[in-house]
């Protein structure tokens, strides 16, 4: 959406929407620097799927306005092809794939945050319309925007869809408290979107108290780089977790006391023990 509206903005003609796997063949980057001009938005989306050869040429052809073409591709002979002066966007959930030379030849850098809880709920209003997924209430749809993590793509494509599933498979046409209070357990999250994973992580904290991410690593069955990048960014950010400066992991009072609220968190009418479906 940033990048139309961008592309807008700046009046452009053409718009070549990609993603970074895609651009991995020579062929079709190539094609779509060549017929590139002036006036020609490139939009190159989950640009993490982009391998370092293809980093390489898009650097090159960023700070050179060049396209090297090696023998063999489209001639027996090595040559280049200047490049029009297009506009030129990347979006990436994991910035720390891209190589850092590319990243900071990007003029413009921005960070999004995450969503409020008023916004999401908004989010999820907009999308249920435009579905015509008719809901029981606002609080259905706020319980549903709750539980994304402030992410627009767990509110609407996780929970908003399983729940509109849950209801549909009952032969009914309207979300209810009850369908999200299903779709939630089939899901397996609690009231603010936590997972088993999320909760196993802060299990391990509660039993043994300080650990670091080795350990957790060991006692959780996963890769360092999943506990860091997929796991701990959320629990961070909404202070369920905080490190010491050794870098070990500590559970806070706050991710106490929700652990402690969520471990059986429904009742069969859709609404959590601790109150927090409650208006």
């Amino acid at each position: 959406m940033v990048a139309k509206a961008i592309h807008s903005e700046l009046g452009n003609d053409k718009l070549f929407e990609t993603n970074g796997e895609t651009i991995n063949r020579r062929s079709e980057l190539f094609s779509i620097f060549v017929n590139a001009d002036d006036r020609t938005t490139i939009f190159v989306d989950e640009a993490q799927g982009a391998n370092s050869k293809t980093q390489h040429i898009l650097l090159t052809a960023l700070s050179e306005k060049k396209l090297y073409v090696p023998a063999g591709i489209f001639s027996a002979y090595s040559y280049s092809i200047p490049l029009a002066n297009f506009t030129f966007i990347m979006a990436t959930t994991h910035e720390y794939m891209l190589q850092d030379a590319l990243r900071e030849r990007m003029r413009v850098y921005c960070r999004f945050d995450y969503y409020s809880n008023e916004d999401l709920t908004e989010i999820v209003r907009q999308r249920a319309e435009e579905l015509n997924w008719q809901y029981e209430s606002d609080e259905v749809l706020r319980i549903i925007a709750q539980a994304a993590k402030r992410t627009p793509r767990l509110a609407l494509h996780r929970n908003l869809q399983t729940c509109w599933n849950v209801a549909r498979s009952h032969d009914r046409n309207v979300i209810t408290l009850a369908d999200v209070n299903e779709a939630f357990r089939h899901l397996q999250i609690d009231a603010l979107g936590l997972d088993q994973l999320d909760r196993s992580y802060l299990k391990a904290l509660l039993e043994h108290g300080l650990l670091l991410l080795g350990v957790l690593s060991s006692k959780l069955s996963l890769p360092t780089l999943t506990i860091q990048r997929v796991v701990e960014p959320y629990l961070l950010k909404e202070d369920f977790i905080t490190k010491t400066r050794t870098s070990a992991r500590v559970i806070t009072e706050k991710g106490r006391k929700h652990l402690e609220n969520s471990s059986l968190p429904f009742h069969i009418d859709g609404r959590l023990k601790d109150g927090n479906f409650a208006r």
